[in-house]
């Protein structure tokens, strides 16, 4: 297994990033890296990560504060993220509210290459329309509603043993490939909408997207 930089910009999302530090570090068997950048939260975001990591219980979470009071958006956030805190060549755009299933990363090592860019196939509430990107299914909407003991006991019946041609959040990308297209473009910051063009300029180069 080799070992990945998760990614993850947050903006007073507190309580959902609290969840998806947690399904990280309890659903890997790995030592990945998680960095988390704060936003100019207003909600406990950055003491939060600062007490974990000043009490040295977890030596791989690093933090980058935006003081702001402007924030920056996740898209300059992403790529500040990748090219200034990470440090493994393997990094994965993880959103924070999302929730990291079990041996997600082993699916993620088999695939990721040089040229690939990995997607993982998402399971979410019905709350916007479906697509080849997702599977929809309700298991709560807040952190305080998530039925996580059902949402693992039903995951088996979600895997479909293949892949396809899909890409969206959560990816995993080398960082040599990430850094050779420039990143994401800064045109989109502070919106919190997805450049899609980083999609385009990957097709362009002859990127393999596997999901």
């Amino acid at each position: 297994m080799k070992l990945i930089s998760f990614i993850i910009p947050s903006r007073n999302n507190l309580c959902y990033l609290k969840q998806a530090y947690y399904s990280i570090r309890k659903n890997t068997l790995y030592s990945h890296e998680i960095c988390i950048a704060d936003d100019a939260s207003t909600d406990g975001t950055k003491e939060w990560v600062q007490s974990i990591i000043d009490s040295g219980e977890d030596v791989c979470l690093k933090l980058y504060i935006n003081e702001g009071p402007e924030r920056l958006g996740h898209t300059i956030l992403f790529d500040t993220l990748i090219n200034e805190v990470s440090t493994h060549d393997r990094v994965i755009i993880f959103h924070a509210d999302m929730y990291f299933c079990p041996k997600a990363d082993e699916e993620i090592d088999k695939y990721l290459e040089p040229g690939t860019v990995v997607s993982l196939t998402r399971i979410e509430p019905p709350l916007h329309p479906d697509g080849p990107e997702k599977i929809l299914a309700d298991y709560g909407i807040e952190p305080d509603e998530f039925d996580e003991k059902q949402f693992l006991q039903d995951l088996p019946k979600f895997n479909q043993n293949k892949t396809t041609e899909g890409i969206f959040a959560p990816w995993a990308i080398m960082k040599s490939d990430f850094q050779s297209i420039g990143g994401h473009d800064p045109l989109y910051a502070p919106q919190s909408k997805e450049d899609s063009d980083i999609f385009n300029r990957m097709q362009l180069n002859g990127y393999k997207f596997i999901q």
